[in-house]
């Protein structure tokens, strides 16, 4: 069951001033790269060239986490027990009791009929730079799993039928990143940015993949001094972060909310931290 966090400040709040990677905005805010006509190198070269950094003060809302709400934030936090979760490397634990559980906790909290998970990753090493699209260690740059036509795109992928895809369609179609700890964060927490803060209109860049099974597109961020960024400080495993990557109604953009791993100075050089995520469609 989830419960809503309770206002408890601690003592031992930290904001953390801290450089997050964002992308220089293109002028017509998008960025295509095809990896049918060029080397997969080629490709990341491209995309790696269009990152700058820039100082971020990341605030963390540990006691005050009540105050933030997926509908008006883009991201909540709730208190949410699975027995278990030291198996999250048995992909059949996975399956038959995390995914069944974390599909009831963003039903709960979203008031979904039916969701729909299409992907999940543990994440566990510190450095995986080598695994490309698999990688299992954090990732450093701000971005959103996807943009409103990405999105689209990943439910003509996952749902084939097509009238199965507009009888979905016809009501509210989201799109939710459920993600926890496996153990408490010491080193690369997770910050989101706050969707009233962004001026989604000029800050998302629309980055297409072009791939040889099809394409995918993604957000990328500029940076915008006016943007929020958040985090819960020290996060257990039973506190849940659950998060926008789409909606079909939301009144601005999809609320594809930016995230990203960053680094904590004071912490760098603890154990690498260990997650897990779960992406779900959630249709009412």
């Amino acid at each position: 069951m989830a419960i809503n966090m309770e206002l408890n400040m601690p003592s031992n709040v930290r904001n953390v001033d801290t450089e997050l990677l964002f992308w220089r905005r293109p002028e017509d805010l998008s960025v295509v790269v095809d990896f049918t006509k060029n080397k997969p190198e080629e490709g990341m070269a491209a995309m790696k060239a269009m990152d700058e950094r820039h100082p971020v003060q990341v605030q963390d809302i540990r006691g005050q986490e009540a105050r933030f709400t997926l509908d008006q934030n883009g991201f909540q936090y709730v208190r949410h027990e699975i027995p278990g979760l030291d198996n999250a490397a048995d992909l059949t634990y996975i399956e038959s009791v995390i995914i069944p559980e974390m599909e009831k906790l963003v039903q709960q909290t979203t008031g979904a009929t039916k969701t729909i998970t299409f992907t999940h990753r543990v994440r566990c090493f510190a450095d995986d730079a080598n695994m490309l699209a698999n990688n299992r260690a954090p990732a450093h740059s701000v971005h959103s799993d996807f943009t409103p036509a990405g999105a689209l795109r990943q439910l003509e992928s996952v749902v084939r039928d097509a009238d199965e895809r507009q009888r979905l369609l016809k009501g509210r179609m989201q799109i939710i990143n459920v993600w926890r700890p496996l153990k408490t964060v010491e080193r690369d927490p997770l910050a989101v940015c706050d969707w009233k803060s962004l001026d989604w209109r000029q800050d998302r860049i629309a980055n297409r993949l072009v791939l040889p099974t099809g394409w995918n597109e993604l957000g990328k961020y500029s940076f915008n001094p006016g943007q929020k960024w958040y985090y819960l400080g020290r996060q257990r495993p039973q506190e849940a972060l659950i998060f926008r990557q789409f909606d079909s109604q939301a009144d601005q953009g999809g609320m594809t909310l930016p995230h990203t791993a960053f680094v904590d100075p004071d912490s760098d050089n603890g154990p690498a931290r260990e997650s897990i995520e779960i992406k779900m469609f959630a249709f009412q």
